[in-house]
């Protein structure tokens, strides 16, 4: 064997050895990627945002994930915590969402089980200011806009059919905000809002297709 033929030889070896000796901690930087991923969309979760678009992505990413066994078992319960602490978030009555909560469902069935009482923490917003201040200014300018005049003598239901239109044409997350207060207060006074449910669903779909982009 020619000096260059070992040289090559040696340097195909030393590659190999390279290649499985990062493996496990490439391995190990995915697999907290990809618990990270779930963190962040339970998180969404919490704030009220439709996560079903993130969480249908997640799901079909990873559908080899327990086969793999590359994940430890601390992993394996932080994984069902998230999923669990989403599933009690998702609407029943949507398809979609039962879909994914039979999903959530099929993976406990093998092994991914909540081990502890999960606490989620939102993670705070690089600049976060004092978030009780800014709920409360929101209501005030909420307050404001609902006595402008604009709404004199109007019943709530079509007040709430405006704000609903102003929310799908505007920026501002103030109308999506009111118009979900507005259809839980007439919900607690026995008006159908299935409607308008639908409605607000599709407006938050939207606004986080668009953040996504």
């Amino acid at each position: 064997m020619s000096r260059y033929q070992v040289l090559k030889k040696l340097e195909s070896t030393l590659e190999g050895f390279l290649q499985e000796a990062v493996r496990p901690e490439k391995v190990s930087i995915e697999g907290k990627r990809t618990i990270e991923t779930l963190h962040e969309i339970a998180g969404e979760s919490l704030r009220g945002r439709f996560i079903n678009n993130q969480l249908s992505g997640w799901f079909s990413q990873n559908s080899r994930l327990l086969e793999s066994k590359s994940l430890s078992e601390s992993d394996i319960t932080k994984v069902a915590n998230f999923l669990g602490s989403i599933k009690s978030g998702l609407d029943e009555s949507d398809p979609e969402s039962i879909k994914l909560s039979e999903k959530i469902d099929d993976w406990r069935s093998r092994g991914v089980i909540p081990r502890r009482k999960l606490i989620l923490k939102l993670k705070p917003k690089t600049g976060d200011k004092n978030l009780l201040n800014e709920f409360m200014n929101l209501l005030t300018k909420e307050s404001q806009y609902i006595n402008s005049g604009e709404f004199d003598n109007m019943h709530l239901l079509s007040a709430l059919d405006d704000i609903l239109r102003s929310a799908e044409l505007k920026n501002d997350s103030m109308y999506a905000h009111l118009a979900g207060s507005m259809i839980y207060y007439l919900k607690a006074n026995g008006y159908k809002v299935e409607p308008f449910v639908k409605r607000l669903k599709d407006i938050e779909q939207k606004r986080s297709e668009r953040a996504d982009k």
